[in-house]
């Protein structure tokens, strides 16, 4: 038996920190502009294992969990990098499927300034879902074009042993919208998107993230945390509506992980039969620690390392919003933070 099975695409990850970069807004959309033609000096540059996935494993790993990983790689320097990391790890790799006709996937991060674009390449991938063993989670998260093909089977497998499920969509299966994911939403017991994303899905226009949780339970998932980077996160089920704001813990170098940081220490605590409202401090803590590193996957702490940091944050806790009064009071503690 498995605590948790992480499902999705893994990838190694190139950082390129830079500085001769100029950031404007255009239509309220932040644009990197940098002169088209010229040799842009790379002040440092790192490589390391990364994907949504392999992130989600690594984390639930180091807080304990044993976890197992699906993903399909190559039998090139990449996908030897990343098994080896699993293993390392304490991850289980008896489910990753190597396959020789394409290579494994590669990113290519420009970081500036403490944030990150990232330059994603995906290999065309042939998803076939394992024969898994019991879990008590799945955690489901980006995978590339014709990830719809394992859905059927993964619905029967997570019908059959009553397998909760983490629902992370990635870039192509946000594209495909709701209802190609449907029988993946109507079984998600949490879905972790960011603003945008829930914009995306359920209102583009609309901004009050209340509006936006509603409507997405209204797809299918028990519970959702709506992620909006420096401004907080918020978590929304049967347990109530909250708030909190950025755990900044260190020095940020570099958001790459952070979402996935907090989506897994956030279902790790879920695991461990805590409440929503204490899922959420756990969430921004394990991020708080990752974006004060380089890459996706050095900072994510152990249980005890996280658990020790919340003990010396009392004070870090969400903010319930059961009423205006306490919207209005979220609303204008979240103008005044950083983008």
């Amino acid at each position: 038996m498995f605590d948790i099975i992480s499902i999705g695409d893994a990838t190694i990850d190139t950082f390129l920190f830079v500085n001769d970069l100029k950031i404007i807004e255009s239509k309220g959309e932040k644009k990197a502009v940098m002169n088209w033609g010229d040799k842009l000096p790379v002040e440092k540059l790192y490589k390391t294992v990364a994907g949504n996935a392999a992130n989600n494993a690594v984390g639930s790993s180091r807080l304990g969990l044993k976890t197992g990983f699906y993903s399909v790689l190559a039998h090139d320097i990449g996908g030897r990098e990343i098994v080896h990391k699993m293993e390392k790890e304490g991850v289980s790799t008896r489910f990753i499927v190597k396959n020789d006709k394409h290579g494994t996937n590669a990113s290519t991060v420009i970081c500036y300034k403490g944030e990150r674009t990232i330059l994603v390449y995906h290999e065309h991938r042939n998803y076939q879902l394992p024969v898994f063993p019991h879990s008590q989670w799945v955690y489901l998260t980006s995978m590339g074009v014709g990830f719809e093909k394992i859905y059927k089977d993964l619905a029967k497998y997570l019908d059959k042993y009553k397998v909760k499920l983490g629902f992370n969509p990635g870039t192509f299966q946000l594209r495909k919208g709701p209802k190609a994911n449907e029988p993946m939403l109507k079984r998600t017991d949490f879905l972790s998107v960011n603003k945008e994303e829930a914009q995306s899905w359920v209102g583009e226009a609309e901004e009050d993230i209340e509006v936006l949780c509603k409507r997405l339970v209204r797809l299918g998932p028990k519970a959702v945390a709506l992620t909006d980077g420096r401004k907080g996160a918020y978590s929304y089920s049967n347990e109530g509506f909250y708030y909190i704001p950025e755990f900044s813990g260190a020095d940020r170098l570099e958001a790459t992980g952070a979402g996935d940081s907090f989506t897994t220490a956030y279902i790790a605590a879920l695991f461990y039969g805590l409440s929503h409202s204490e899922a959420l401090r756990w969430g921004p803590v394990n991020a708080g620690s990752v974006v004060g590193t380089i890459g996706p996957q050095s900072g994510l702490l152990t249980r005890k390392e996280l658990e020790h940091r919340l003990v010396k944050m009392k004070k870090f806790r969400p903010i319930a919003i059961t009423g205006e009064q306490e919207k209005a009071k979220v609303v204008n503690l979240v103008a005044g933070k950083k983008g």
